[in-house]
């Protein structure tokens, strides 16, 4: 393959370690080091991890998008044929996943994080406890964090089939 092509796939393979490590930094570090902190602490520290991790997973999604494209177009050019077979079925999927952990991360970003965003504002500064309807946002929002937790491994070697040309 081209020098484009091994560019394009650098590109791609950092923007998943972006998003994927986003993911699992906020599942395994910082929403369990969280517990340890006072509640008004807490939450606020939450949200600007929400805000950190949704700057991250969109310029991410961005990039896999983009360099996705770009590397099916020079891998058609290079076989002069468009995808068939096994190769298109694994794509297919693949890109399945890809935009259900799209419509998974959109759904917290516009669905959740606002409502989050306000009843975190609200927050009197000497909050004792998680109020009740910020605790249940921040639950559904976690429910698709993990799910795309796991999907996304999937998703990588539905990609490792492609390259490998499995």
């Amino acid at each position: 393959m081209s020098a484009w092509y091994s560019i394009s796939l650098m590109i791609h393979l950092i923007a998943l370690a972006l998003w994927l490590g986003g993911i699992v930094f906020f599942l395994v570090v910082l929403g369990p080091a969280v517990h340890e902190l006072e509640p008004s602490i807490a939450i606020r520290t939450m949200n600007q991890g929400r805000i950190g991790l949704e700057m991250i997973s969109w310029t991410a999604i961005g990039l896999l998008l983009v360099t996705g494209i770009v590397n099916l177009l020079i891998r058609t050019q290079a076989t002069a044929a468009a995808p068939s077979g096994t190769y298109a079925v694994i794509l297919g999927i693949k890109l399945f996943l890809f935009a259900t952990m799209i419509v998974h991360h959109a759904l917290q970003v516009f669905k959740y994080a606002p409502r989050i965003a306000v009843l975190t504002a609200e927050l009197a500064p000497n909050a004792r406890a998680w109020p009740d309807p910020l605790l249940s946002l921040w639950r559904r929002w976690f429910v698709l964090l993990k799910i795309n937790a796991a999907l996304g491994p999937v998703a990588v070697l539905f990609g490792l089939a492609l390259v490998t040309g499995w």
